[in-house]
């Protein structure tokens, strides 16, 4: 009986394979055809085995990277490479509409305050009620547009908190959607791959870093590559039980709430975040090594004692030392990749590849907050604005927090405040 199952297990996958051609001059003109490589992929789920010995070595960086580890079945290969396809948030938000599961449980509890505030931001001629409001957006499809909604989720959030049950549903989801392992990083082969491949998105978020920071180009980079180390191994589908995700982890706070929402799993507006928050803890006072404790717990004083050694945060901040220090003076791309993994696959060939890429600039994804005027400065560009809670201020409007900092800059921060967008009506 045993014979006979694997007998026709054998005859299916023959039949399977019998329409993909074997001939590699076929797959590379199949792979001209496309502009971005993902829909290649997408398309010829069923000639992995045919295909794949035809791919470049930059292509096959690329496949085994996004599929690691193997064993995802056609759904789960298909949204990976979805995932990685859809440059633009809003449309990866929509077509994987779980991520805004805490929004459609809890928009019910925003105030009337709220919706109305949010109307008023969107320029509507006049109120509308929450149940036309909703109803409206489901008609039109974008009750899932999480770019038009950020200020409603994000109040959604103020009035009920944190709901796990949902954080777990997530979990779930994107086990079944993506074919994830709950806590499964990559390997050094795996990481070897990842930082190679999106060795571009890194240095541009590593010349921002060291820029923002008054630190040495490379010292950022180690930073961001060593976060990533200890975050996923580069595994880009990671996934942990709390509902962290992607080669950051970034939780619901960060990919949906800090800044514009963004992709998870994507691994330039990641970084993009990270730095944001990085930067934000600089403009407190706090150095580096806080910031990564804090990155990692929450808290910007956890760790700095040399206490609690054992704890798990605490074990992340001294690997992380550990590698840093370990790095001194190690200035090369492929050595950093070596020290980590024992191999680099940096080929100047993976700049050419024809993925699809973000293309949003670093300020896409900075948060939103109001400049809050204090003296008689920039009259001729000073309008009132509205707290929720009902008290006139004069500010700059809603501005990107960098034009912010800029301005107080130029004025001094005892000219110029900031408050969050979270507070304010209009």
């Amino acid at each position: 009986m045993r014979l006979k199952i694997i007998i026709l297990l054998i005859i299916v996958i023959q039949n399977i394979y019998a329409g993909c051609s074997n001939s590699p001059r076929y797959w590379k003109n199949e792979i001209k055809k496309h502009r971005f490589i993902e829909q290649f992929f997408i398309k010829n789920y069923e000639c992995q085995q045919s295909f794949y010995r035809a791919l470049d070595i930059p292509q096959k960086i690329y496949f085994d990277t996004v599929v690691y580890p193997n064993g995802i079945n056609k759904e789960q290969y298909t949204n990976r490479w979805l995932a990685m396809l859809l440059q633009n948030d809003r449309d990866f938000f929509i077509r994987f509409s779980f991520f805004n599961n805490y929004f459609a449980i809890h928009k019910n509890n925003i105030t009337t305050r709220q919706l109305q505030c949010f109307q008023r931001q969107r320029g509507f001629p006049q109120a509308v009620s929450k149940y036309t409001f909703f109803n409206e957006l489901k008609k039109r499809g974008i009750e899932n547009d999480v770019n038009y909604l950020y200020p409603l989720i994000r109040w959604a959030y103020l009035n009920d908190g944190i709901d796990m049950t949902l954080s777990a549903k997530r979990v779930q989801e994107a086990q079944k959607i993506f074919g994830i392992e709950v806590g499964k990083v990559g390997d050094k082969e795996q990481f070897a791959r990842y930082i190679a491949l999106f060795d571009r998105e890194y240095d541009y978020v590593a010349n921002y870093l060291a820029k923002n920071l008054n630190i040495p180009q490379i010292e950022a980079y180690k930073l961001l590559v060593v976060l990533t180390f200890l975050e996923s191994r580069g595994n880009i589908f990671a996934l942990s039980s709390t509902g962290a995700f992607g080669p950051l982890q970034l939780t619901m706070h960060y990919y949906m709430m800090y800044g514009q929402p963004n992709n998870p799993f994507n691994p330039k507006s990641s970084l993009i975040k990270l730095a944001n928050k990085f930067l934000y803890y600089n403009k407190i006072g706090k150095s580096i090594d806080e910031s990564v404790v804090a990155y990692k717990s929450g808290s910007l004083s956890k760790c700095q004692d040399g206490l609690n050694i054992n704890d798990t945060d605490c074990r992340y901040y001294i690997d992380y030392k550990r590698y840093m220090l370990g790095m001194a003076g190690v200035n090369k791309k492929g050595d950093i990749s070596r020290y980590l993994t024992g191999k680099s696959y940096r080929y100047p060939e993976l700049y050419r590849l024809n993925r699809a890429k973000n293309l949003y600039s670093i300020k896409q994804y900075e948060p939103y907050q109001y400049a809050l005027i204090k003296g008689d400065i920039l009259q001729n560009r000073v309008r009132n604005s509205l707290y929720i809670d009902g008290e006139y201020f004069k500010s700059l409007g809603r501005m990107k927090r960098s034009d912010i900092y800029r301005l107080q800059q130029i004025y001094g921060a005892s000219k110029i405040g900031v408050v969050s967008d979270k507070k304010v009506c209009y």
